[in-house]
């Protein structure tokens, strides 16, 4: 568990869930042309913008990619600013920080970082198994 939730956390700060969220939404939002040989039906109804919300809204992976990225979001908010800043400074994959350099720049023990960072991942893996969330 604690493998995929560091997985989970670095996708989360790394930007790679926005991504994914934002690349199914550009594939439900795409469709294929229909050409029926100019052909028009008259009763076919056409509601783009509500067919799209309908297709978000029934697609499985969609909903398990915000619902994580939410819960996350949430959690996050009720640490304070520096736990935060510490756990973004080491599961971030741009920058890939170092626990020395992140003790540094919030001017702390390593071992008081690393304890942060522990207790802000364990209360993520407990939400999820709470909330039945896959990670």
């Amino acid at each position: 568990m604690a493998d995929k939730t560091d997985a989970l956390l670095t996708d989360y700060y790394s930007g790679v869930i926005d991504t994914k969220i934002l690349l199914r939404r550009a594939e439900l939002q795409w469709q294929p042309t229909d050409d029926n040989a100019g052909i028009k039906s008259i009763n076919k109804h056409t509601r783009p913008l509500e067919d799209m919300f309908a297709r978000y809204e029934a697609d499985s992976i969609l909903h398990e990619l915000t619902s994580q990225y939410d819960a996350i979001k949430r959690l996050e908010m009720t640490f304070n600013a520096e736990t935060r800043q510490i756990v973004q400074m080491h599961y971030d994959r741009r920058e890939r920080l170092s626990w020395v350099i992140i003790s540094m720049r919030m001017d702390l023990s390593e071992r008081t970082c690393r304890s942060y960072q522990k207790a802000f991942k364990d209360s993520v893996a407990e939400m999820f198994a709470e909330l039945d969330i896959a990670v």
